[in-house]
């Protein structure tokens, strides 16, 4: 099967923010998740009742104190991704973060690619 197919199936259903702040460096894994979903449904205004999960992505870099992790949003179906993203365009927030698909390697090049 596909490798690029693979990974487009296991992102459908995921939205990422870019720039949200971490959680506390102290704080538990159980208290960073739980101030990542208030992150979702108070600043983003997703509802609670449409997020599946979310974590981010990477590891924390101590050589880069200012870098943001991505926050990778599941959320309960594919329609929400599209009503979320306004139709794979992206979404800007009052709060002026952007939502996006999660989108594979090679879908973010070819989205590249197209803009030039």
């Amino acid at each position: 099967m596909d490798a690029d197919k693979v990974e487009r199936e296991k992102r459908r259903s995921n939205v990422v923010v870019l720039s949200a702040p971490e959680p506390e460096k102290e704080a538990s894994a159980e208290q960073k998740k739980k101030e990542d979903k208030d992150f979702c449904s108070k600043v983003l205004g997703i509802p609670l009742k449409d997020v599946e999960t979310c974590w981010r992505a990477g590891k924390i870099d101590n050589s880069k104190p200012d870098y943001l992790r991505p926050l990778v949003i599941k959320l309960k179906s594919e329609g929400l991704v599209e009503e979320w993203t306004k139709e794979g365009k992206g979404y800007k927030t009052e709060s002026g973060f952007w939502i996006n698909k999660d989108l594979c390697a090679a879908d973010r090049k070819a989205n590249f690619l197209a803009r030039e």
